[in-house]
């Protein structure tokens, strides 16, 4: 019985305690307050979009991470930085300005990149925080076009095709299939490739053209207000392929007349850089004869175009071709040019207004080829001249022979027997030729230079007629054409130095110059050549940008100075 008792006593006794201990956990709360400051941490999304204004948050954690208020007695100096092109406000903060809700701090970057944010602490070296956050682009607001300035006809080249944002960006938000490319200018290339790089984000455009010109590109989406356009793009010529040669269908022994000649790339364009590159090229006639000059260089060509002057000798039908020095594939041809024989067109008489008859008085006769230029080789292939009269009386001589005139011009002695009024007219032996008879004041006698005769007394007067130039490497030849030079007249070179610059004068006598225009030559070796005439003396002036060797020869009608480097 009492055991009984004893048992239900005990179980009574267990029932109410645990039922009173199970009531006091149900209206009891224990709070966990977070540790000591441990390390910093800053929030903030792993992408924001650019040129917008973002928060991120600075907090002080446990070691845990919890949240806590920096202590007050402990303030330290914060810094921080960033990569890139972001900027970051404040960049310097006081620990104590850090509680359990952490710091506010604004972050702005216009560039789609990733940047590294990083704390320092106390102007340690080491930061104590890094975090790493990417700038996205923001929506598509125009197209790019990246291209070369310039390229060459006949060769395929790219452009490259991109979006961007209104920051510039690259965007990848649109189809390129809606894209549209239009070419505006000289002309429009072909489009061999269009092909879309999802890599990164760009359209490359291969691009072929065989013409020259400058043009450019507008590329739109469609159905949207979003376009792009280039620069100017160049298309320059190729390498030179060939010559056109044009010439003149008939031309006059011994008398100048112009050649065209052009440089083209096989695609037909100009060569516009040929002056560039420091070509010799030859000129050959097809004959028995001799051309002058027989070579130039590229320089004479301006925009693939060179205009020079030639003579040819003799009188035949000839075709002229023009060879590359360095390539003599590269050529080109002309049509038959006729060479005719020198004819005189017409004299020209100077005479004085008043003579006395049967004393001699000075006639100047000028005879002028069918070009109606001064038939300076009339001695060669003209006829004797006959003089005739308006008046009654007798002109003596009234015979003049061709070996009288001294380039195109005849300066005789005349007599006439009658005191009246006359004119003179001068013809050949077998046709009229119209003349001009022309009255000259008398004018007192000048002293004149004396000047080299010839056999018969005849005054020997040279022209310079033409300076051509070549040049290679080391050696620079200047060549001034003077016709008769080797049988007749005189020349002295002079050397002037200074401390920097050479200069060649070189003085012909007797001589007048018949070059036409300024002369120009691009040159490694010389600076410029002037040609002046004084007195029946020409001097022609050389001057070299840097001191050279060099030395005269004399050869048939040239004089030629060649200069070396040292």
């Amino acid at each position: 019985m009492d055991n009984k008792f004893l048992r239900k006593f005990y179980f009574w006794a267990l029932f109410f305690f645990f039922f009173l201990a199970s009531s006091n956990l149900s209206f009891g709360e224990i709070i966990a307050q977070p540790g000591t400051f441990d390390h910093f941490q800053i929030e903030a999304p792993d992408k924001l979009l650019v040129g917008k204004d973002h928060k991120i948050i600075l907090y002080a954690v446990d070691i845990f991470g919890n949240k806590v208020n920096m202590p007050k007695d402990f303030v330290r100096e914060l810094r921080l930085s960033t990569t890139g092109n972001a900027q970051i406000n404040p960049s310097i903060v006081k620990s104590d300005e850090i509680n359990s809700s952490g710091l506010s701090i604004n972050i702005r970057n216009e560039k789609s990149e990733e940047v590294v944010i990083s704390l320092y602490e106390n102007n340690r070296p080491s930061p104590v925080l890094e975090k790493r956050i990417k700038f996205i682009a923001d929506a598509l607001n125009a197209l790019f076009i990246k291209h070369p300035d310039s390229v060459k006809a006949g060769k395929e080249f790219m452009v490259q095709l991109f979006g961007v944002d209104k920051y510039g960006n690259l965007a990848c938000d649109y189809d390129p299939k809606e894209i549209n490319v239009f070419f505006k200018g000289d002309l429009t290339p072909e489009i061999k490739e269009f092909q879309f790089s999802p890599f990164n984000c760009t359209v490359d455009i291969k691009l072929y053209t065989e013409k020259i010109g400058n043009f450019y590109l507008e590329a739109a989406l469609l159905n949207k207000n979003i376009y792009g356009k280039s620069r100017t793009i160049e298309v320059l010529n190729g390498d030179i392929a060939y010559f056109i040669v044009n010439a003149p269908q008939e031309a006059v022994v011994d008398e100048s007349f112009d050649l065209t000649i052009i440089a083209l790339d096989k695609f037909n364009n100009f060569v516009k850089d040929f002056a560039s590159k420091k070509e010799k090229i030859i000129v050959e006639a097809k004959g028995k004869g001799k051309i002058f000059p027989y070579e130039l260089l590229s320089q004479a060509f301006s925009d693939g175009k060179a205009n020079i002057t030639l003579r040819y000798n003799i009188p035949e039908d000839i075709k002229i071709i023009v060879k590359l020095a360095g390539n003599t594939n590269i050529m080109g041809e002309s049509g038959i040019v006729k060479i005719q024989p020198q004819k005189v067109k017409r004299f020209e008489i100077f005479a004085p207004d008043t003579i006395i008859a049967g004393q001699r008085f000075k006639v100047k006769i000028v005879a002028y080829n069918q070009l109606d230029k001064i038939m300076s080789s009339y001695n060669l292939y003209g006829k004797n001249v006959i003089l005739k009269t308006t008046g009654t009386g007798t002109l003596s001589p009234n015979i003049i022979p061709p070996s009288a005139f001294n380039q195109g011009v005849a300066i005789v002695d005349l007599t006439y027997d009658r005191a009246e009024k006359f004119d003179i007219i001068a013809t050949t032996e077998q046709e009229d030729i119209p003349s001009k008879y022309i009255h000259v004041e008398e004018k007192k006698k000048k002293v004149k230079t004396k000047h080299k005769k010839d056999a018969k007394g005849r005054s020997v007067l040279l022209e310079l007629k033409n300076i051509t130039q070549i040049e290679s490497k080391n050696e620079c030849k200047v060549i001034l054409n003077i016709p008769n030079i080797d049988k007749a007249g005189r020349y002295f070179p002079k050397t002037i130095k200074d401390k920097k610059t050479m200069t060649v004068l070189i003085e012909i006598s007797p001589a007048i110059n018949k070059t036409e225009g300024p002369i120009n030559f691009e040159s490694e070796f010389i600076k410029e050549i002037f040609v002046k005439e004084e007195k029946e003396k020409v001097l022609v002036k050389i001057v070299l940008k840097n001191p050279l060797r060099y030395h005269l020869t004399k050869q048939k009608d040239e004089l030629i100075v060649t200069f070396r480097r040292a």
